[in-house]
């Protein structure tokens, strides 16, 4: 059976301040917001009783989706600091047409590089770890070589 990517789900503290990074830092287009996310469907869903949250949908450049979630009446714990081995989902991946131009760029947001992009020693890639908001590991990748293309991205 075949199985395709539906969507990363990423919990915020700050939805404004998490659609603002997605939306003008990284490209994505937002599709969809739920402003009043409740009811019994999602209480049993996210094992939550009375939950009430907050859904942005955002779509990247090669039509994926990343869904943001903010719980408005229950917050969970927060992860800090946030390492790339804990234990767990450890990040997700996302490709950019000019890395460097990113990173400059990205002083302005609440977004924090573990280091400047790095070149990968396969000359393939150039790519970086940063924490978005204190709250999630992201890998910034640009493309070099199409060899770099066979882990991902575009």
């Amino acid at each position: 059976m075949a199985v395709t990517l539906r969507h990363i789900g990423i919990v915020v503290s700050n939805m404004e301040q998490a659609v603002n990074i997605y939306e003008n830092l990284f490209g994505c287009e937002v599709v969809k917001m739920l402003s009043e996310v409740k009811g019994s469907f999602i209480s049993q869903l996210v094992g939550i009783p009375g939950v009430l949250m907050k859904i942005v949908i955002l779509k990247t450049k090669d039509n994926n989706r990343i869904e943001l979630i903010e719980y408005l009446n229950t917050t969970g714990k927060k992860r800090v600091p946030v390492f790339s081995n804990d234990i767990g989902a450890s990040h997700f991946a996302i490709t950019v047409a000019d890395i460097d131009k990113l990173y400059d760029k990205s002083k302005v947001y609440p977004i924090n590089f573990i280091s400047p992009p790095l070149l990968s020693p396969d000359g393939y890639v150039k790519v970086a770890y940063a924490i978005i908001m204190e709250e999630c590991l992201v890998e910034i990748v640009e493309v070099l070589d199409d060899q770099g293309k066979i882990t991902g991205g575009n």
